[in-house]
This record gives structure tokens, sequence and C-alpha cells, in this order.
């Protein structure tokens, strides 16, 4: 990062490539939609390119980058909620998606639905530390709250989830 800032344009492809996989994983887990997702890795990255002068030399990049793919999806689910409907690509309006009943047979189907399920502060921070392996300090920083507060959201977040999978676990 300390050489694309310094103006090497190899350093920008270096550095794509180094954190696109996890902007790219952190991105789909928030939007749950491929297309949206590239797109917002694009606009991250336009943004990275702009703010490359704010970035403090010696600071972990990815933290930095995860803060600017969040604001990012937030900024892109902001302007959705004033559009009052999203049209399909043939010009129709979609479909609701199925809402499924009971509960699943597969694990990863049951952690992926109580996951879905937690509220959005407890799930980000989960998926920042336990999922993209950012450490506790990271997170807070990528989701502008203390490291304290992080840490309670993982706690609350994973009583709710152990709750939600008991239930998958217990017997018909």
């Amino acid at each position: 990062m300390e050489a694309y800032v310094g103006g090497s344009a190899e350093a920008f492809s270096h550095l794509y490539r180094r954190i696109s996989p996890s902007l790219m994983g952190y991105l789909l887990r928030l939007t749950r939609s491929r297309v949206r997702a590239e797109d917002l890795l694009q606009i991250t990255f336009s943004k990275i390119h702009r703010a490359r002068e704010s970035y403090l030399k010696g600071a972990p990049v990815l933290p930095w980058a995860l803060a600017i793919a969040r604001r990012s999806f937030l900024d892109e689910r902001r302007a959705a909620k004033s559009r009052s409907e999203e049209l399909s690509p043939d010009g129709t309006l979609p479909e609701p998606p199925p809402v499924q009943e009971g509960t699943p047979n597969d694990v990863s189907v049951a952690l992926e639905r109580a996951l879905d399920a937690l509220p959005e502060s407890y799930r980000e921070a989960i998926q920042l530390t336990k999922i993209s392996g950012l450490s506790i300090a990271e997170a807070a920083s990528v989701l502008g709250a203390t490291e304290t507060a992080v840490k309670l959201r993982v706690h609350r977040g994973y009583n709710l989830l152990r709750k939600e999978l008991e239930r998958f676990a217990r017997p018909a």
C-alpha cells in the first residue's frame, strides 16, 4: 500500500490481487448476491484509489479496506431504500423469494439461516472476527466501535446462534 501511495501503478495490481478475495468474501456475505458484491468491490477499489493519501503508513491495510467496503455497502443500501422498487432484467417486478419453513436438514444451511436471523451488529462482528479473521481491534476499527463493544456483540451473537442451532440439533 505504501508503494501505491508513493505512485507505483504496479503496486495497485499487487494490492488488488492480495486483498480482493477477502473483500469479495466479506461483500458476498453482506449482500448475498455475487453481482452486487462484484459491483461493490469495484466501487470499494475506486474509493481506495481516491482515499489512498489518507492511508496511514504502517497501518494494516485489510481493516482499512474493509471499512471502506462496509461504507460502500451501507451507501448502496441507503440508496436502494430510497428506490421504491427494483425491476428484474426483463423489466418486470421480481417475485419475492420463497420463505423456507421448518428446520433445515443441513448444518451449513442451518448456520446460514441462524446468522441471517441475528441482528446486523452481531452478525457483522461475528463475520469480521470469526469468518474474515480480523482481530477484535481491527474489527472495532472497521465497525467504528470500541473493542469492548465488538467483544460484547460477538458474545451475544454466539448466544443467539447457540439457541438457534440447539433447535436444529433436537430430534423431531
